[in-house]
Protein backbone atom coordinates (compact mmCIF):
# COMPACT_ATOMS: atom_id res chain seq x y z
CA UNK A 1 0.00 0.00 0.00
CA UNK A 2 1.35 3.64 -0.97
CA UNK A 3 2.25 6.21 1.46
CA UNK A 4 -1.06 8.08 0.25
CA UNK A 5 -3.07 4.75 0.42
CA UNK A 6 -2.21 4.67 3.95
CA UNK A 7 -2.72 7.87 5.13
CA UNK A 8 -6.00 8.44 3.27
CA UNK A 9 -7.32 4.93 5.18
CA UNK A 10 -6.15 6.41 8.64
CA UNK A 11 -8.05 9.66 8.00
CA UNK A 12 -11.10 7.88 7.15
CA UNK A 13 -11.03 6.01 9.74
CA UNK A 14 -10.85 8.70 12.66
CA UNK A 15 -7.22 8.79 12.75
CA UNK A 16 -5.88 12.02 14.34
CA UNK A 17 -2.79 12.89 12.10
CA UNK A 18 0.01 15.24 13.04
CA UNK A 19 1.87 17.59 10.17
CA UNK A 20 4.33 19.79 10.23
CA UNK A 21 5.16 23.70 11.08
CA UNK A 22 5.26 26.62 9.20
CA UNK A 23 8.64 26.32 7.28
CA UNK A 24 9.11 29.93 5.85
CA UNK A 25 8.86 31.92 9.07
CA UNK A 26 11.50 29.46 10.41
CA UNK A 27 13.79 29.76 7.84
CA UNK A 28 13.21 33.46 8.89
CA UNK A 29 14.22 32.33 12.43
CA UNK A 30 17.22 31.31 11.64
CA UNK A 31 18.70 33.95 9.39
CA UNK A 32 17.43 33.13 5.40
CA UNK A 33 16.43 36.27 4.13
CA UNK A 34 12.82 36.75 3.06
CA UNK A 35 12.54 37.86 -0.93
CA UNK A 36 10.06 40.77 -1.44
CA UNK A 37 8.76 38.71 -4.34
CA UNK A 38 8.76 35.61 -3.78
CA UNK A 39 9.01 35.23 -0.09
CA UNK A 40 10.86 31.71 0.89
CA UNK A 41 10.57 30.20 -1.94
CA UNK A 42 14.48 31.45 -2.40
CA UNK A 43 15.67 29.23 0.37
CA UNK A 44 15.12 25.74 -2.07
CA UNK A 45 17.61 27.28 -4.61
CA UNK A 46 19.86 29.12 -2.01
CA UNK A 47 19.30 27.12 1.35
CA UNK A 48 18.25 24.32 0.29
CA UNK A 49 20.24 21.99 3.76
CA UNK A 50 18.26 24.42 6.17
CA UNK A 51 15.21 23.55 4.60
CA UNK A 52 16.11 19.66 4.82
CA UNK A 53 16.84 19.99 8.24
CA UNK A 54 14.19 21.88 9.06
CA UNK A 55 11.83 18.80 7.19
CA UNK A 56 13.74 16.14 9.51
CA UNK A 57 13.46 18.15 12.84
CA UNK A 58 9.54 18.14 12.17
CA UNK A 59 9.34 14.69 11.58
CA UNK A 60 11.52 13.61 14.78
CA UNK A 61 9.35 15.94 16.60
CA UNK A 62 6.21 13.92 15.34
CA UNK A 63 5.16 15.33 12.26
CA UNK A 64 3.26 12.75 9.98
CA UNK A 65 2.70 15.07 6.82
CA UNK A 66 5.52 17.66 5.67
CA UNK A 67 4.89 20.11 3.36
CA UNK A 68 7.20 21.30 0.87
CA UNK A 69 8.27 24.57 0.73
CA UNK A 70 6.47 25.39 -2.53
CA UNK A 71 3.50 27.38 -1.14
CA UNK A 72 5.80 30.85 -2.74
CA UNK A 73 7.01 28.85 -5.44
CA UNK A 74 4.79 29.57 -8.59
CA UNK A 75 6.06 31.25 -11.77
CA UNK A 76 4.13 34.32 -10.60
CA UNK A 77 6.15 35.12 -7.52
CA UNK A 78 9.69 34.04 -8.81
CA UNK A 79 8.78 36.01 -12.21
CA UNK A 80 8.54 38.85 -9.57
CA UNK A 81 11.79 37.80 -7.79
CA UNK A 82 13.51 38.10 -11.48
CA UNK A 83 13.58 33.79 -10.93
CA UNK A 84 10.62 32.80 -13.59
CA UNK A 85 13.39 30.52 -15.37
CA UNK A 86 13.80 28.14 -12.45
CA UNK A 87 10.65 27.50 -11.82
CA UNK A 88 11.17 23.61 -12.81
CA UNK A 89 14.22 23.54 -10.38
CA UNK A 90 12.64 25.64 -7.52
CA UNK A 91 9.83 23.23 -7.12
CA UNK A 92 11.62 19.75 -7.53
CA UNK A 93 14.44 21.03 -5.07
CA UNK A 94 11.88 21.67 -2.69
CA UNK A 95 10.10 18.07 -2.88
CA UNK A 96 13.79 16.77 -3.10
CA UNK A 97 14.80 18.36 0.76
CA UNK A 98 11.43 16.98 1.95
CA UNK A 99 11.93 13.28 0.73
CA UNK A 100 15.57 13.32 1.69
CA UNK A 101 14.63 14.19 5.04
CA UNK A 102 12.15 11.04 5.31
CA UNK A 103 14.81 9.03 3.94
CA UNK A 104 17.53 10.48 6.27
CA UNK A 105 15.14 10.23 9.54
CA UNK A 106 14.16 6.33 8.92
CA UNK A 107 9.98 7.70 8.33
CA UNK A 108 9.68 5.83 5.85
CA UNK A 109 5.70 6.34 6.22
CA UNK A 110 5.62 10.03 6.54
CA UNK A 111 3.63 12.20 3.41
CA UNK A 112 4.54 14.74 1.60
CA UNK A 113 2.77 17.00 0.53
CA UNK A 114 3.29 19.32 -2.32
CA UNK A 115 1.77 23.09 -1.57
CA UNK A 116 0.06 25.28 -3.89
CA UNK A 117 -1.28 28.73 -3.42
CA UNK A 118 -1.81 32.05 -4.93
CA UNK A 119 -3.87 33.70 -2.43
CA UNK A 120 0.10 35.02 -1.05
CA UNK A 121 0.60 36.85 -4.14
CA UNK A 122 -3.15 38.07 -4.35
CA UNK A 123 -2.98 39.63 -0.66
CA UNK A 124 0.16 39.61 1.09
CA UNK A 125 3.21 40.53 -1.63
CA UNK A 126 3.88 43.06 -4.24
CA UNK A 127 3.32 41.65 -7.45
CA UNK A 128 4.79 43.44 -10.32
CA UNK A 129 2.66 41.18 -12.77
CA UNK A 130 -0.62 40.86 -13.51
CA UNK A 131 -2.33 38.06 -11.91
CA UNK A 132 -3.54 35.30 -14.68
CA UNK A 133 -6.97 35.11 -15.21
CA UNK A 134 -9.41 32.54 -17.11
CA UNK A 135 -7.12 29.30 -18.79
CA UNK A 136 -4.03 31.47 -17.67
CA UNK A 137 -4.70 30.86 -14.17
CA UNK A 138 -5.75 27.28 -14.64
CA UNK A 139 -2.90 27.08 -16.58
CA UNK A 140 -0.66 28.29 -14.08
CA UNK A 141 -2.10 25.92 -10.93
CA UNK A 142 -1.70 22.82 -13.31
CA UNK A 143 2.05 23.14 -14.28
CA UNK A 144 2.96 23.48 -10.51
CA UNK A 145 0.77 20.38 -9.55
CA UNK A 146 1.89 18.35 -12.48
CA UNK A 147 5.98 19.21 -11.57
CA UNK A 148 5.21 18.69 -8.13
CA UNK A 149 3.34 15.52 -8.77
CA UNK A 150 6.21 14.34 -11.07
CA UNK A 151 8.65 15.38 -8.53
CA UNK A 152 7.12 12.71 -6.32
CA UNK A 153 4.47 14.64 -3.75
CA UNK A 154 2.01 11.84 -2.20
CA UNK A 155 -0.36 14.40 -2.06
CA UNK A 156 -1.35 18.19 -3.12
CA UNK A 157 -1.93 20.62 -0.25
CA UNK A 158 -3.86 23.76 -1.70
CA UNK A 159 -3.15 26.21 1.00
CA UNK A 160 -4.40 29.99 1.73
CA UNK A 161 -7.18 29.68 -0.59
CA UNK A 162 -9.79 32.69 -0.09
CA UNK A 163 -11.40 33.28 -2.65
CA UNK A 164 -13.48 30.91 -5.46
CA UNK A 165 -12.05 33.02 -8.40
CA UNK A 166 -9.29 31.18 -7.90
CA UNK A 167 -9.90 28.70 -5.44
CA UNK A 168 -12.20 27.16 -8.14
CA UNK A 169 -9.45 26.50 -10.89
CA UNK A 170 -7.06 25.11 -8.19
CA UNK A 171 -8.90 22.19 -7.02
CA UNK A 172 -9.81 21.14 -10.72
CA UNK A 173 -6.25 20.92 -11.63
CA UNK A 174 -5.24 19.36 -8.71
CA UNK A 175 -7.78 16.73 -8.55
CA UNK A 176 -6.46 15.96 -12.37
CA UNK A 177 -3.50 15.19 -11.08
CA UNK A 178 -5.32 11.66 -9.40
CA UNK A 179 -3.18 12.77 -5.89
CA UNK A 180 -5.24 12.96 -2.46
CA UNK A 181 -5.74 16.82 -2.24
CA UNK A 182 -6.67 18.40 0.70
CA UNK A 183 -7.94 22.20 0.33
CA UNK A 184 -6.69 24.72 2.73
CA UNK A 185 -8.54 27.86 3.36
CA UNK A 186 -7.90 31.09 5.60
CA UNK A 187 -10.55 33.07 7.68
CA UNK A 188 -11.29 35.77 9.79
CA UNK A 189 -13.71 36.99 12.12
CA UNK A 190 -15.69 39.84 10.51
CA UNK A 191 -16.72 42.81 13.69
CA UNK A 192 -19.93 40.96 14.12
CA UNK A 193 -18.04 37.91 14.84
CA UNK A 194 -19.42 35.89 11.93
CA UNK A 195 -16.62 33.41 10.11
CA UNK A 196 -15.44 35.11 6.93
CA UNK A 197 -12.53 34.56 4.19
CA UNK A 198 -9.60 36.34 4.42
CA UNK A 199 -8.42 38.76 2.10
CA UNK A 200 -9.30 42.06 0.31
CA UNK A 201 -13.07 41.01 -0.50
CA UNK A 202 -14.17 38.72 2.26
CA UNK A 203 -17.05 36.54 1.91
CA UNK A 204 -18.96 34.59 4.30
CA UNK A 205 -17.32 31.29 4.96
CA UNK A 206 -20.21 28.77 4.70
CA UNK A 207 -20.92 30.75 0.94
CA UNK A 208 -17.29 29.98 0.06
CA UNK A 209 -17.33 26.52 0.91
CA UNK A 210 -20.42 25.86 -0.81
CA UNK A 211 -18.79 27.02 -3.89
CA UNK A 212 -15.27 25.39 -3.59
CA UNK A 213 -16.09 21.25 -1.50
CA UNK A 214 -15.95 18.48 -3.89
CA UNK A 215 -16.55 15.41 -3.09
CA UNK A 216 -13.31 14.00 -4.39
CA UNK A 217 -11.23 16.25 -1.99
CA UNK A 218 -9.49 13.78 0.76
CA UNK A 219 -9.38 16.52 3.30
CA UNK A 220 -10.13 20.21 4.26
CA UNK A 221 -8.24 22.09 6.54
CA UNK A 222 -8.64 25.81 8.41
CA UNK A 223 -4.44 26.87 8.16
CA UNK A 224 -2.90 30.37 8.32
CA UNK A 225 -5.69 31.83 10.30
CA UNK A 226 -5.87 33.01 13.68
CA UNK A 227 -6.25 30.93 16.49
CA UNK A 228 -9.11 32.65 17.73
CA UNK A 229 -10.79 32.49 14.54
CA UNK A 230 -9.90 28.43 13.84
CA UNK A 231 -12.23 27.48 16.57
CA UNK A 232 -15.21 29.06 15.21
CA UNK A 233 -14.57 27.60 11.19
CA UNK A 234 -14.10 24.26 12.03
CA UNK A 235 -17.26 24.18 13.73
CA UNK A 236 -18.78 25.93 10.27
CA UNK A 237 -16.87 23.54 8.35
CA UNK A 238 -18.56 20.64 10.12
CA UNK A 239 -22.05 21.60 8.97
CA UNK A 240 -21.30 21.32 5.26
CA UNK A 241 -18.18 19.21 5.21
CA UNK A 242 -18.36 15.18 6.57
CA UNK A 243 -15.00 13.99 5.78
CA UNK A 244 -11.70 14.56 7.05
CA UNK A 245 -11.00 18.35 8.85
CA UNK A 246 -7.76 19.96 9.66
CA UNK A 247 -6.27 23.29 11.66
CA UNK A 248 -3.04 24.52 11.36
CA UNK A 249 -2.93 27.98 12.73
CA UNK A 250 -0.60 30.82 12.34
CA UNK A 251 0.67 32.73 15.65
CA UNK A 252 1.69 36.12 14.81
CA UNK A 253 1.53 38.49 11.69
CA UNK A 254 3.17 40.02 8.41
CA UNK A 255 5.35 42.84 7.66
CA UNK A 256 6.14 41.71 4.06
CA UNK A 257 8.84 40.19 3.71
CA UNK A 258 8.92 38.84 6.97
CA UNK A 259 6.79 37.69 9.67
CA UNK A 260 6.24 39.27 13.12
CA UNK A 261 6.56 36.60 15.69
CA UNK A 262 3.92 36.83 18.81
CA UNK A 263 5.46 35.02 21.53
CA UNK A 264 3.26 31.85 21.93
CA UNK A 265 5.03 29.14 23.59
CA UNK A 266 4.27 26.04 22.03
CA UNK A 267 3.11 24.66 25.99
CA UNK A 268 -0.02 28.08 25.39
CA UNK A 269 -1.14 26.48 22.11
CA UNK A 270 -0.64 22.76 22.52
CA UNK A 271 -4.07 22.41 24.85
CA UNK A 272 -6.00 24.08 22.25
CA UNK A 273 -4.48 22.38 19.39
CA UNK A 274 -5.16 18.87 21.99
CA UNK A 275 -9.06 20.13 22.20
CA UNK A 276 -9.53 20.29 18.85
CA UNK A 277 -8.98 16.80 18.50
CA UNK A 278 -10.26 15.25 21.29
CA UNK A 279 -13.81 17.14 20.14
CA UNK A 280 -13.74 15.74 16.81
CA UNK A 281 -13.08 19.39 15.42
CA UNK A 282 -10.22 18.47 13.36
CA UNK A 283 -8.10 15.05 13.14
CA UNK A 284 -5.17 17.20 11.11
CA UNK A 285 -3.34 19.13 13.39
CA UNK A 286 -0.37 21.25 12.99
CA UNK A 287 0.93 24.58 12.98
CA UNK A 288 1.57 27.44 10.14
CA UNK A 289 3.41 30.53 10.12
CA UNK A 290 4.98 31.54 13.70
CA UNK A 291 4.76 27.93 14.74
CA UNK A 292 8.00 25.43 14.17
CA UNK A 293 9.08 22.19 15.11
CA UNK A 294 9.17 22.88 19.14
CA UNK A 295 5.07 23.29 18.53
CA UNK A 296 4.58 20.02 17.03
CA UNK A 297 6.48 18.32 19.44
CA UNK A 298 4.29 20.24 22.22
CA UNK A 299 0.97 18.73 20.10
CA UNK A 300 2.21 15.53 19.73
CA UNK A 301 3.08 15.02 23.56
CA UNK A 302 -0.49 16.63 24.53
CA UNK A 303 -2.91 14.53 21.74
CA UNK A 304 -3.93 11.26 23.68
Amino acid sequence: MSIASRLEERLQSGEVVVIDGGMGSELQARGVPMNKAAWCALANLDHPELVRQIHEENIRAGAEVIIANTYPATRLMLRGAGLEDRFVECNRRAVEAALEARERTGHGDVAVAGSISLGVAVDFMERTQPFPEGSALRNAFSEQAGVLADAGVDLLALEMIMSSSYGTAAVETALETGLPVWLGTSVQLSPDGAVVTRGAEPVPFDRFLSELLRPSLSAVTIMHSAIASTGPALEVLAGQWSGPRGAYPESGDFTAPNWIFSGLTPEEFAPTAASWAGSGAAQIIGGCCGMGPNFVAAIRAALP
